[in-house]
């Protein structure tokens, strides 16, 4: 399993202090692994833009991923008044810290099975889109995500797959108080979101949140956006550039 042969490889990829070029050369060496990758053959409708299935990866795919975000100790702050607090690691970061997730995220069967449940070929944004892949950690009170439909910045339809991670309350027995809410015609619906959950949506058409969490509750979601057309208008790129620097900093401006 490709999970399991960036695993192995990235401890000492890392410790060499070897380039992004390298992680990303023996990401793409092992795509061709990915196609046994087991996926849900659950194929949930997709008439409201919004999916949500449970168990998702097989326990020892999930416990790589889980053992990647559990290594994670530098991420940027991000404080955007009354829409956003939390904590993100960008697409460029995770192919050095957690090549396992971007294998995930660049691996076949991920992209079929997504693609047979929106109804659309759907690939990989691009690598300079530092949202592509990433990792989101809410890990402080207050950490949330206001109101909002996902911006799009491509031609294509696009959409964004969450994989939740980590989600446990002070105790850690149960899952945390900030819940992903949908709402439609006026009404709010709260999408679970416990470990091992993959919601897929359709972010331009879908309008969500995620409420405020307790002390020291604790939230970890991979994050992955997908397009059926990564080409980009002049207009798109220097919005998908403005909100990189809203989530990253302003070194998003030499990416």
């Amino acid at each position: 399993m490709v999970l399991l042969f960036v695993h192995r490889l990235q401890t000492q990829s890392v410790k060499q202090g070897s380039p992004t070029r390298l992680l990303q050369r023996l990401i793409v060496r092992s795509h061709s692994k990915c196609s046994n990758l087991l996926l849900p053959s659950t194929k949930p409708a997709f008439d409201k833009r919004i999916v949500s299935v449970r168990n998702f990866l097989p326990e020892p795919a999930f416990k790589i991923l889980l053992a990647a975000a559990g290594r994670q100790v530098q991420s940027e702050r991000i404080h955007i008044p009354v829409h956003k607090r939390g904590a993100t690691i960008s697409f460029h970061a995770l192919h050095y810290c957690a090549p396992e997730m971007v294998a995930f995220y660049l691996s076949p069967a991920f992209h079929a099975w997504c693609s047979e449940i929106v109804g659309d070929r759907v690939r990989p944004t691009p690598l300079h889109d530092l949202s592509s892949c990433s990792l989101l950690i809410y890990d402080r009170p207050n950490d949330h995500i206001g109101w909002h439909f996902d911006l799009n910045f491509y031609r294509g339809r696009h959409f964004t797959a969450l994989l939740s991670l980590v989600n446990t309350n002070v105790n850690g027995v149960t899952v945390s108080s900030a819940n992903l809410l949908v709402r439609r015609n006026g009404h709010d619906t709260l999408i679970p979101t416990p470990p091992n959950t993959l919601v897929l949506f359709e972010g331009a058409e879908i309008y969500h949140c995620v409420t405020p969490l307790k002390e020291g509750e604790r939230r970890v979601i991979l994050s992955m956006t997908f397009c059926t057309d990564p080409s980009a208008t002049g207009l798109q790129t220097f919005e998908r550039r403005v909100k990189d620097i809203a989530y990253f900093g302003l070194r998003a401006l030499w990416t």
